[in-house]
């Protein structure tokens, strides 16, 4: 399978539970199988919201990793070009914690294994079976707490016949992509599976600070896995490794008086965003009897994350953020499984995790040009440095220019050590032939234990981001956090082609430490040494959630259009707040939303098909984030209002194969990019149009000539707020938006399947 994110459309958040077949000429759509509830279902007959994706699927879409999945759901939104996940959102839950001592919101799993956190998620999609994205919050289906909802992503087993599949991928601005794949039997019982994936494209967006061009990146990863098929035993055992080096996030500002295609970085192309990880796994099935199995699922990953950003998005060096991270994961899940055909089945669960993460912080910047910065946004003044007498009128002291430095940085460094253990089961009872119930529950127990160095920055200023003094060595505290999470749902089938349901859940992510916040007695001078203190904390935050579907197949099989309500409340919210130059995780606010999503897929002949979504979300903070901050009535970050998305094809049958012709469309909504939902950090509403013609030849092989963004439309990814109001800015930082959209892009792609 081929994949690639540096082509992945913008193309609707498609798309939602439907998938290419590989017989595009039938009426009836086929049936997509899922595992969402730990056993081979229709994705009609599983009682919770279900986006799933075929591999072969995403290879055609151009779906290259974990946030290529955004445009393609419902739902789902807060893709980013870099290697963090702080954007995501499923139905507006989200966070923006880009530290290490909280977990995402939105977890992902690989092959049942828990991927990780910032930095070691965004792994190459290739050789892929299939993607499943379960919306909203999930405590019995997966070995960690899922309180947004989770995106388990499945490789492709050994097989045991030999197959084999190479793909190119050539277009504008550099890219190139080679991707390979190869089954080989080894015996009756063994087989081998080995995949192999490499790209890199040259940059694409104007830095008018240099007239360098920014975007370009270099991927190469492999996977290999090793497969055992006994008489009572099905073992699969992975190894993958990855090597990223591409350009971190860029940010505009119309402070800059520049279009929406440039951007205005000091650091430009000397920026990075680098990941090296590596993984083993073993997923072993036993076969008990007839009723039981037992699964074990071990894994063990590592990885290292080296960032550097220019996230003042300005043309002098005021911020330059930067991040070293080393993680090591090591988790074990065990799960019994019974179906014996009878009117019960149920399955219970045990996991245990440990993790230990090591990372440096760095904010980099010129005295001189800190200083302007402030003055412009905290007093509307134009000054050149900090030896001004408007600086020194602002600082309240004196700056002799010869402890000024050009090249400071503020570094704190941070240990942390996660473990923790859960137990969780489902039942599901069939209570007559038509309505059917599930009962499950998870007990979580999560440790917690952080260590923080702050370092003395020095020159003129001392600490002022992140801190505003330094600490004499590490500063330290450990918690821990524990949680029951019920689940309750109803099925009711009204007929072979329509079912209802209803589902009720407890969402539930621990609490943790906040990565640049120490609490303290305040017994320091400002940019001097802490004498006491430890890291500071937040609670977990919660969610109450209720969702109606309905699933349906109609018109003989050839319309599958299903459709969801659902509405939650929101408690606790872990999100960043600026403190003082600041940046601190806190339990802040409270929120509520509801939300209908529909999905349909509809093959009215045996020429044309038709895939469509429409997704409308309505988030509300019902009590202010920071008391009188306004934010009360606001709309929650990374949750636009509508999205939507058609996809037609039609496919011309030739005497030698198959022509396909494909338009696809997405809509989103204006998108606010923090809980103050200021415009200059606010996404406007866009749409994009992507197509693709393709011939597909009965003697396997393909070509596709296709195009992104066919018509140049422009915009932005997300939106990030750092100032406090619209136009007043803070302590050097102004909002600012993300990532320029990427221009008309024209490629090919051929591939040979063997």
């Amino acid at each position: 399978m081929k994949g690639s994110y540096l082509r992945a459309p913008l193309m609707a958040s498609a798309i939602g539970l439907s998938v290419f077949t590989p017989s595009l000429l039938a009426a009836t759509i086929e049936e997509v199988i899922v595992t969402v509830q730990k056993r081979e279902q229709s994705l009609q007959d599983v009682p919770v919201a279900v986006s799933a994706f075929e591999g072969e699927a995403l290879a055609k879409m151009g779906v290259g990793d974990v946030r290529g999945l955004v445009d393609l759901t419902p739902g789902f939104s807060g893709k980013t070009e870099d290697s963090f996940i702080d954007a995501m959102a499923i139905r507006g839950i989200g966070t923006n914690d880009f530290g290490i001592g909280g977990d995402p919101s939105v977890a992902i799993f690989q092959d049942g294994v828990w991927a990780g956190r910032n930095g070691g998620v965004q792994m190459a999609f290739y050789d892929l079976a299939r993607a499943e994205v379960v919306k909203g919050p999930q405590s019995t289906l997966f070995g960690r707490n899922a309180i947004a909802g989770g995106i388990n992503i499945l490789t492709n087993k050994p097989s045991d016949e030999f197959e084999a599949d190479v793909s190119a991928t050539v277009a504008e601005y550099g890219e190139i992509e080679l991707v390979g794949t190869v089954n080989l039997p080894i015996s009756e019982r063994w087989a081998f599976r080995g995949s192999a994936y490499w790209t890199q494209a040259d940059g694409w967006l104007d830095n008018v600070y240099d007239g360098k061009e920014l975007g370009e990146k270099e991927v190469t990863s492999t996977r290999m896995a090793l497969g055992y098929s006994g008489d009572s035993v099905d073992a699969v055992f992975r190894m993958t490794y990855e090597d990223r080096d591409q350009a971190p996030s860029v940010y505009w500002t119309p402070r800059n008086g520049l279009s929406e295609t440039k951007v205005n970085s000091d650091l430009s192309t000397d920026g990075y965003d680098r990941g090296e990880i590596f993984s083993l796994q073993a997923n072993i099935m036993w076969d008990i009897s007839d009723a039981y199995s037992l699964e074990s699922i071990t894994a063990y990953k590592t990885y290292d994350f080296d960032y550097l950003e220019d996230y003042d998005g300005r043309g002098t060096k005021a911020n330059n953020y930067g991040q070293e991270q080393e993680v090591d994961y090591i988790s074990q899940e065990f799960r019994l499984n019974y179906d014996a055909g009878t009117a019960i089945s149920w399955f219970v669960g045990a996991s245990v995790y440990r993790e230990d993460v090591d990372a440096t912080f760095t904010n980099s910047y010129d005295e001189d040009a800190l200083c302007a910065a402030i003055l412009e946004t905290d007093e509307g003044v134009i000054a050149s440095g900090c030896a001004t007498p408007e600086f020194e009128e602002y600082w309240g002291d004196p700056i002799d220019q010869a402890d000024v430095l050009a090249n400071k940085s503020e570094i704190n460094i941070n240990e942390l050590k996660n473990e923790g253990w859960s137990v969780y089961g489902d039942l599901t009872w069939r209570l007559t032939d038509m309505l059917t119930m599930t009962l499950g529950g998870r007990y979580t127990m999560d440790k917690k234990d952080m260590k923080v160095q702050v370092l003395d920055g020095g020159g003129a200023l001392g600490n002022t981001f992140n801190w505003e003094f330094y600490t004499d060595g590490f500063v330290q505290d450990d918690d821990s956090w524990s949680e029951f999470t019920p689940r309750f749902a109803l099925n009711l089938d009204l007929s072979e082609q329509v079912s209802l349901y209803f589902n009720a859940a407890k969402g539930y992510k621990t609490g943790g430490y906040s990565t640049f916040g120490i609490a303290n007695d305040g017994t320091y001078e400002f940019g001097g040494q802490l004498e006491e203190g430890i890291p500071l904390a937040f609670d977990p935050e919660e969610t109450k959630s209720y969702e109606v579907g309905a699933k349906t197949s109609l018109l003989d099989g050839s319309l599958r259009l299903n459709a969801a309500y659902y509405t939650y409340e929101y408690t606790d919210l872990q999100l960043i707040v600026f403190e003082n130059g600041s940046q601190l995780v806190k339990n802040l606010g409270e929120a509520e939303a509801q939300g209908v999503e529909v999905d349909a897929h509809w093959t009215p002949g045996d020429h044309w098909e038709f895939r469509g979504a429409l997704s409308w979300q309505d988030t509300e903070i019902t009590e202010e984030i920071e008391e009188g901050d306004g934010s009360k009535g606001n709309m929650l970050p990374m949750a636009p209002e509508y999205t939507a998305s058609l996809i037609a094809t039609y496919n011309q049958p030739v005497s030698s194969g198959n022509i396909f012709y494909t338009l696809q469309y997405s809509y989103q909504d204006e998108m606010f990019g923090g809980t103050g939902n200021y415009e200059l950090a606010k996404v406007d509403a866009w749409d994009q149009v992507d197509a693709r013609i393709g011939y597909e030849s009965n003697s396997d092989w393909s070509v596709t000539l296709w195009a992104t963004n066919l018509f140049n439309e422009e915009y932005f990814e997300r939106g990030w707020e750092n100032a406090d109001g619209d136009d007043t800015g803070g302590f050097g930082l102004v909002n600012t938006l993300v990532w320029p959209s990427k221009p008309r892009t024209i490629g090919v792609t051929v591939d040979m399947h063997f």
